[in-house]
C-alpha cells in the first residue's frame, strides 16, 4: 500500500476517534436549517409499553365541582363518587326569638353537568360531620369519614333537565330534597336562641357545625351527577316560626359559600370496584404491554408508560428537535360515558409525582387535547421534546410515566386507548434528531 494512501487512512481514523470521543451537551430544537426551513433530521420510532394500574388516592380540596353517584360503567365497572361541604350562614347573629321552631328543611342543590345515562335513581343519604374540618390540610379522594346519623334519606331521579324557576335563576336544574328538621333545630335554632358565640361569623361557625357528607347508597345506578355549590341557587331553606301564635311562614337560608370571603371547603371522594370490568388488574403485563389500556377521571385507573431502546440515545448529545407520543381511541367505547376533553402525562419517580418539563415551556404547547381525525376515530397527541432530551442529554436515565384526565379531582371521564401491542391502533412514539457537529 503507497505511504500517501497510509498516511491519509491514518489521519482520518485518528479525526474519527477524537470526534466520537467528544460528548456533547446536547440541545433541543435546534436541528439543521434548510432554505432558512427548520429540517427535524433523523427519526427514530419507539415501542411504547403501555398498560393499567390503578390509582390509590388523589387531593380533591375545593375541586371545580362536587360529584354524586354509585354507577355502573358497562367497560370500567363501579364507582362511587361522595362529597363533603361545609355549610356557611346567609346572615351573622341571627335572632329567631324564643319558642322558635324548624319546621321543614329544603336542600337545593344546583347541576353542573352529569354523567351517563340521564333519569336513573340513586339512593341519597346526607350526614352532618362530627368533627371540625381544617382549611390548612390537604384532602385526598379515599379519606375516612367521621359522621353521625342521616339526616336526610330518599330515593332521587338525578334529572339535569328537570328545571324551576327559583326567582332568580332562570330554568335551573337542581337536586331539591328534604331533610330531617331536628337537626339544624338543635345545632342552628336551639344554639343561636341560647346565645352560642359561633354565629358571630362564618369562620367560626364551621369550627362547631363542620359541614355535611352527600353519599349515594342505593344498589348502584347508570348515572353520577356533577354539582355547583357556588351557583346563587344553591342552599338550605329553614322554613320556621316563633311561638305558637306565629302563623307567618319565616325562612333562614344557609349556604355552600356564594361570596367572596366565605370560608368555603369542599372535596370529592371516590371509590372503585372492578369486578365487573373489562379489564383484570391482577393480571396486567407491565413487561411486554397490553392490547388495551384505559384512563379514568377521580381516583381511578392510570395508563402507565415505558419507553424500551430510548436509553439507547443517552451519552450521544444528540440534538431533540422533536418528539412526541400519540394515542388512538377505541372505536365504540364513549357513548354516553364521554371521555376526557384532555389528557395529561405526569412523570413518576418514587413517591414525586409531577407534570414533564414540557408543561414548562412557554413556546410549544405539549398538547393532549382530543381530536377528531375521522368522523367516528379520535386521538391524543403530546410534544415530549423536553422531556426525551431531559432523560437522554440531563438525567440520563429513561424514567416512567403515566397518562391521566387533566381535572381527575372534579370529574370521573373516562377512555379506552390502543396499546403499544396494538395490531391496528398502536400507541406512536417518534423522535426526531440530529447529530452533533
Amino acid at each position: 500500500m503507497p505511504n500517501k494512501f497510509c498516511l491519509a487512512l491514518s489521519l482520518i481514523i485518528a479525526v474519527a476517534l477524537i470526534t466520537s470521543c467528544e460528548k456533547s451537551n446536547g440541545s433541543i430544537g435546534s436541528g439543521k436549517f434548510i432554505d432558512d426551513r427548520p429540517e427535524l433530521g433523523e427519526k427514530l420510532s419507539f415501542p411504547v409499553v403501555s398498560y393499567t394500574q390503578s390509582w390509590d388516592s388523589i387531593s380533591t380540596k375545593n375541586p371545580a365541582q362536587v360529584i354524586l353517584g354509585n354507577y355502573e360503567d358497562p367497560i370500567f365497572g363501579r364507582t362511587n363518587a361522595s362529597f363533603f361541604t361545609r355549610i356557611l350562614l346567609s346572615k351573622s347573629s341571627p335572632d329567631f326569638g324564643e319558642g322558635t321552631i324548624c319546621d321543614s328543611v329544603k336542600f337545593r342543590v344546583a347541576y353542573s353537568s352529569y354523567y351517563g345515562v340521564e333519569g336513573d335513581e340513586i339512593g341519597l343519604k346526607v350526614y352532618p360531620m362530627l368533627v371540625e374540618q381544617y382549611d390548612s390540610i390537604s384532602y385526598f379522594s379515599n379519606r375516612v369519614m367521621n359522621y353521625g346519623p342521616a339526616i336526610a334519606d330518599s330515593n332521587l331521579v338525578l334529572g339535569p333537565r328537570d328545571t324551576i324557576d327559583n326567582g332568580v335563576d332562570t330554568l335551573v336544574g337542581y337536586l331539591s330534597f328534604d331533610a330531617d328538621p331536628s337537626y339544624f333545630q338543635a345545632n342552628i335554632f336551639d344554639a343561636a336562641i341560647n346565645g352560642a358565640s359561633h354565629f358571630a361569623d362564618n369562620a367560626d361557625f364551621v369550627k362547631q357545625v363542620p359541614g355535611l357528607y352527600f353519599t349515594d347508597e342505593g344498589a348502584g345506578s347508570t348515572i353520577a351527577g356533577y354539582f355547583n355549590l357556588e351557583a346563587s341557587g344553591s342552599l338550605i331553606q329553614l322554613y320556621y316560626h316563633t311561638g305558637i301564635d306565629d302563623t307567618i311562614a319565616k325562612v333562614f337560608n344557609l349556604t355552600f359559600g356564594q361570596n367572596f370571603g366565605d370560608p368555603t371547603l369542599s372535596y370529592n371522594l371516590f371509590s372503585n370496584d372492578y369486578a365487573n370490568a373489562q379489564f383484570d388488574l391482577d393480571i396486567i403485563d407491565t413487561l411486554n404491554g397490553e392490547v388495551l389500556t384505559y384512563i379514568q377521571g377521580g381516583s381511578g385507573v392510570r395508563t402507565f408508560l415505558k419507553f424500551p431502546y430510548l436509553d439507547t440515545l443517552i451519552g450521544k448529545g444528540y440534538s431533540i428537535n422533536k418528539a412526541e407520543l400519540s394515542f388512538d381511541v377505541l372505536q365504540g367505547t364513549a357513548g354516553q360515558y364521554r371521555f376526557p376533553g384532555s389528557l395529561i402525562i405526569i412523570q413518576d419517580q418514587d413517591t414525586v409525582q409531577r407534570l414533564i418539563k414540557d408543561y414548562l415551556s412557554d413556546i410549544t404547547s405539549t398538547g393532549g387535547t382530543v381530536a377528531r381525525t375521522d368522523i367516528r376515530e379520535f386521538n391524543y397527541t403530546f410534544n415530549v421534546t423536553r422531556m426525551v432530551h431531559d432523560f437522554v442529554n440531563d438525567r440520563e436515565d429513561i424514567l416512567p410515566v403515566f397518562l391521566a384526565p387533566s381535572s381527575s379531582s372534579s370529574n370521573i371521564y373516562r377512555v379506552v386507548l390502543g396499546g403499544g401491542i396494538h395490531p391496528v391502533i398502536p400507541a406512536q412514539f417518534n423522535v426526531f434528531y440530529t447529530r452533533s457537529n
